[in-house]
């Protein structure tokens, strides 16, 4: 069964915005070590590589099968989701950062609908 070609540019996007939110995660982590645990640090940055290699692998196809300017806006997506990880590990977050997030996430709902079936 194929996908529709909206489902693929997303899952791709999807992949794409949720490996460099775990990638940012795993290195925040390893940053706010105590202690240097040097197998703890070997293992979070064989991650960190495996994770951008996956990343850049699905990239490429992303790239070959979608334009660029329907593919590179939704990975905007990024920044209100890197504002709510903040959020997570107790960072300030003001109400300017929140609506600049909620227009950058309208933005890319805008951008969703005007998706064309591109060809595969």
């Amino acid at each position: 069964m194929k996908f529709n070609v909206k489902y693929q540019l997303v899952a791709m996007v999807v992949w794409a915005v949720g490996s460099n939110l775990l990638v940012a995660v795993v290195m925040k982590m390893l940053a706010n070590q105590s202690s240097t645990n040097f197998v703890l640090l070997l293992i979070g940055i064989g991650l960190v590589v495996f994770l951008n290699g996956v990343r850049m692998y699905v990239w490429m196809i992303a790239n070959r099968r979608f334009s660029l300017s329907t593919m590179y806006p939704l990975t905007s997506i990024f920044y209100p989701l890197m504002l709510s990880v903040s959020c997570a590990f107790g960072e300030q977050v003001t109400i300017l950062q929140i609506f600049g997030a909620f227009l950058i996430a309208f933005g890319v709902f805008w951008l969703g609908w005007r998706v064309k079936n591109e060809a595969i």
